[in-house]
């Protein structure tokens, strides 16, 4: 899912990770805690104390890449920069 901002809360950590669990609010994910670090691990324990599980641990991850995209506007092949901010959903021509 495509983030309005997605650079992370500062206050509360620094990166987005894999195994970030969280949620969407006002286009900015936020992070409650990582799965691939302990359940009582400081870091998971800013926003209260998550229920215990067990660490998620499959192995390392090969095939991440990142990739800074350059300033500009991304728009889908029916969206310009005229009409993005439009929010209102319509049903699809056939």
């Amino acid at each position: 899912m495509a983030l309005w901002e997605p650079r992370p809360v500062e206050a509360l950590y620094d990166t987005v990770s894999i195994g970030d669990v969280g949620y969407i609010y006002k286009g900015r994910f936020h992070r409650l805690f990582n799965v691939t670090l302990p359940w009582n691990h400081p870091t998971n324990t800013r926003l209260g104390e998550p229920e215990y599980y067990t660490t998620l641990n499959m192995g390392a991850f090969k095939n991440i890449r990142e990739v800074t995209l350059a300033k500009g506007g991304y728009y889908s092949r029916n969206v310009s920069q005229d009409n993005a901010g439009n929010m209102q959903a319509r049903e699809p021509r056939e």
